[in-house]
């Protein structure tokens, strides 16, 4: 396993200094209202019983009924062509294709020997999937078509010495994972631990194209993995409760609304 270096962070004095700022939709979310965008920028939205797919251009594609599916608590992108709806409640988890139709069965996390499951995340490799169990404190790698192949990380918290797995994702075949701590820890594909960076006051993390983004108070700054600073992202709206961030377009979310933005640098 690697050598661990904790790094402790400072906000820069600079910023994107040269931002420019293009809207280009606006949806309406409701509280319980889960959602997700994949990397062309296509929205997902999850509400109650309802699944609605949204194209690049904001405008309404696909409605699907997903009531059988209970109270959906992630949307996971797989491709351009595939989406997997996670319900915590259910545990179990379902793969629909890009008119939101369901292209397999759903598959039961506690008869495929899960405690509780708490989130999944989508991994590069075909056909398999991460799934942290938090009930048994282990990160598992599931091969979906081999049900006896998989790799596992027994005692995650122990190992980590951490709280609990709040947020993981899979980018650029490394696994990142945020603890109740403001840590991000980043494994390889093997499950070998490779970098942990502390994050004082970060509240969510986004990964995507090997840049780092946090946010923290309503705001949001990319993390400077060179430096481990952070720089601070003058966004055009105050009072950020989510993000996401996808190739230069960023997804704001204020209270009960969903604004998505160009940024020009």
């Amino acid at each position: 396993m690697s050598r661990i270096i904790i790094f402790f962070l400072f906000i820069s004095s600079f910023s994107f200094s040269q931002e420019k700022w293009e809207i280009m939709s606006k949806y309406n979310l409701k509280d319980q209202s889960i959602w997700q965008a994949d990397l062309l920028g296509n929205l997902y939205i999850a509400d109650k019983d309802l699944l609605t797919k949204y194209d690049t251009a904001g405008v309404l594609q696909y409605s699907q009924s997903i009531k059988s599916k209970g109270r959906i608590d992630a949307i996971l992108p797989i491709n351009t062509m595939k989406i997997m709806l996670f319900s915590t409640q259910q545990q179990t988890f379902t793969i629909f294709d890009n008119t939101l139709s369901e292209v397999n069965k759903t598959y039961d996390l506690s008869a495929m020997g899960f405690g509780y499951v708490t989130m999944l995340a989508v991994s590069s490799q075909p056909n398999k999937v991460w799934v942290y169990d938090q009930l048994n404190s282990k990160l598992v790698l599931v091969d979906l078509g081999r049900s006896n192949q998989q790799q596992e990380i027994e005692n995650l918290r122990g190992l980590l010495n951490s709280t609990e797995i709040v947020w993981m994702k899979e980018e650029g075949n490394q696994l990142y994972l945020f603890d109740g701590l403001a840590k991000i820890y980043v494994f390889d594909l093997y499950g070998s631990l490779l970098d942990v960076f502390d994050v004082p006051m970060a509240e969510k993390v986004e990964v995507n194209n090997e840049e780092i983004f946090v946010m923290m108070k309503g705001s949001v700054s990319r993390f400077r993995i060179e430096d481990k600073s952070l720089e601070k992202i003058e966004a055009p709206v105050s009072g950020v409760t989510d993000f996401q961030w996808v190739n230069s377009i960023f997804f704001f979310r204020v209270t009960d609304e969903l604004l998505k933005f160009r940024l020009y640098l």
